[in-house]
């Protein structure tokens, strides 16, 4: 069963996954949605962030050792960013959630029966 981090809860959450593996998952050009995929090897639970109005991307597509963040900014027109300052990875959107569980395809990250 996979399940939506609550926003307080995010950095705790992020902070348990440093060091796993990440990689882009999947981006829909049309609706500006993207996915980067957070995971270690044999371990059947898997972290997805899921980004929101995606604006501005830089960095790599696939990386080790990961230490991600996602910073909010509501003074700035994209008010999140999700970054990994340690491989130069930066995605500027409009909003950006956590969603925990067992590996899925990429079609099913943005999904709504997937949210439960």
């Amino acid at each position: 069963m996979r399940r939506i981090v609550d926003s307080e809860n995010q950095d705790q959450v992020l902070s348990e996954w440093r060091g796993a593996a990440a990689q882009i998952w999947t981006y829909n050009v049309s609706l500006k949605r993207m996915a980067i995929r957070v995971y270690r090897p044999r371990e059947p639970k898997e972290m997805y962030v899921r980004a929101g109005g995606c604006e501005y991307i830089v960095g790599p597509f696939s990386w080790e050792n990961s230490d991600i963040q996602i910073v909010n900014d509501l003074t700035e027109l994209i008010s999140c960013r999700i970054i990994d300052e340690k491989v130069g990875f930066e995605l500027r959107c409009g909003a950006a959630s956590i969603l925990l569980g067992p590996a899925t395809a990429p079609d099913e990250i943005f999904d709504s029966s997937s949210d439960s």
